[in-house]
């Protein structure tokens, strides 16, 4: 039986509980083997540049994830230090994993912009996708996305965190300790972020 491979791609700026609560859903409601957190060096659909460095992003996911055996840190989207696509990302990680299967974890409301995704048609043949609930926001698929589109629906939860909100906090002064894995937070402290 093949491996089945979990693909969550971002800015992670900072990588928050939320993300690693996802991951460890899709693990269970999936069955897949492990996850491959892949922070982007540049996302394509976001205009600000991250406040962090590159390897301030990847080394708040090493250590965000050293804890979890399923759970894995990739710098795939690092290697070429430009813009990151995801139908790059996934063909080198198809090449990577050869036996494996992908599915590319993502919030519901990410569906309804899919099509405007790089070269959806081939990152479609490439991957599953697996899309989690977010609150208030719409999982309709647009029409023009292609046929052979695979898209599971995970159940979600009623989380609201987002990486926008602890640098808010931060930056004022408030904390976000609950927000993040300790060891992130003490991180953040230490190199003296968001502040």
């Amino acid at each position: 039986m093949s491996e089945r491979i979990g693909i969550i791609g971002g800015s992670f700026d900072p990588i928050h509980n939320g993300h690693l609560i996802i991951a460890l859903d899709a693990c269970e409601q999936f069955e897949l083997d492990r996850v491959l957190f892949v922070p982007a060096f540049q996302a394509p659909l976001k205009s600000n540049a991250p406040e962090t460095t590159p390897q301030q992003r990847m080394k708040m996911v090493e250590i965000a994830t050293e804890g979890e055996a399923r759970f894995a840190c990739s710098d795939v989207d690092y290697r070429f230090e430009s813009t990151s696509y995801s139908v790059r990302t996934a063909k080198i990680l198809s090449e990577e994993h050869k036996s494996a299967e992908l599915f590319w974890i993502l919030g519901a409301d990410q569906i309804a912009q899919l099509h405007h995704w790089r070269d959806i048609d081939t990152l479609a043949k490439l991957v599953s996708f697996i899309a989690f609930q977010r609150p208030g926001s719409s999982s309709q698929a647009d029409p023009d996305l292609p046929s052979h589109t695979r898209i599971l629906n995970g159940k979600g939860r009623q989380l609201e965190i987002s990486s926008t909100e602890i640098r808010e906090r931060l930056k004022s002064g408030r904390s976000a300790k609950y927000f993040l894995p300790a060891n992130v937070f003490d991180y953040i402290k230490a190199e003296n972020l968001y502040s």
